[in-house]
């Protein structure tokens, strides 16, 4: 699997998982180097002696689903959608897997969404679903948190989605495969779970959609939708508060990829790396 980490001299870089060791495949450089990731490691090193750091390259273009997962669909009170819903995020909306969540001082209704991030490959514009197929790098753990006081403000989501250094990004892209789960637990209480085969609209359907919209390339990110069990769908609602602790865990098979462990602070936005 590819992980982008930081090594103990403070390099940061992309590599390549292999156990208890990493396989340094080049400096992440922005990210450019997924362009073309190469094949043979330049130096091996010891994981333990490095730091998880977001698989997000800068200038990323990061597109979200909404209303993906029937229970969601059904907690929130909407219909099955006949297009995908996209809303953007942005680079900055996004910390690392450990770093804290920064909740800003007006905002009072703070909601977890884990899902699933697909890392776009190779280069695509108006991809047929067969063709979109290939198109992905793998799979990456994001929690897409939500201001829902900002969003619900208008009928457009951008507000409460893309609030700076909120929604957690993973360091590790694993295989696309549709037994992927992602879990979220606040304070080791499990409130989400979801399989990649659940979607309503897949993979390659979201790449060949998002594809006829505006051209994918190699970094850029679809947040493919969160399941049901979003804390504002609770009877009463509930909500982050400072001190929880929101865990966002990959897995396949019963088994853990990465899990972001991020936790919640009051003060003002600023982006913590």
């Amino acid at each position: 699997m590819l992980q982008r980490v930081q090594a103990a001299d403070g390099r940061d870089l992309l590599v390549r998982r292999e156990g208890d060791a990493v396989a340094v495949l080049g400096p992440w450089d922005g990210g450019r180097i997924l362009d073309a990731v190469p094949d043979a490691a330049a130096e091996r090193l010891d994981a333990a002696g490095t730091t998880p750091l977001p698989f997000l390259r800068e200038g990323a273009k990061i597109l979200c689903v909404g209303l993906n997962y029937r229970p969601h669909i059904e907690e929130m009170g909407r219909e099955a959608p006949e297009y995908p819903t996209l809303f953007a995020k942005f680079v900055d909306s996004f910390v690392g897997p450990a770093d804290d969540i920064v909740r800003p001082a007006d905002v009072d209704q703070l909601d977890w969404e884990g899902e699933i991030g697909v890392i776009i490959g190779t280069e695509v514009r108006s991809a047929s679903v067969d063709g979109a197929a290939g198109a992905a790098l793998g799979a990456v753990a994001l929690n897409d948190v939500t201001s829902r006081g900002h969003q619900y403000r208008t009928t457009q989501w951008l507000q409460g989605k893309a609030l700076d250094s909120l929604s957690p990004i993973g360091s590790m892209v694993a295989p696309l495969r549709d037994d992927l789960t992602i879990e979220t637990r606040v304070d080791g209480e499990t409130v989400q779970q979801g399989r990649l085969d659940e979607l309503v609209f897949g993979v390659a359907d979201l790449i060949a959609y998002c594809s006829s919209i505006v051209r994918l390339r190699p970094g850029d990110v679809i947040a493919t939708g969160t399941p049901g069990g979003v804390g504002h769908g609770m009877q009463p609602p509930r909500h982050l508060q400072p001190g929880q602790l929101l865990e966002t865990e990959l897995g396949r098979g019963g088994s853990s990829i990465e899990t972001l462990c991020n936790r919640v602070r009051d003060g003002a936005e600023a982006r913590q790396q």
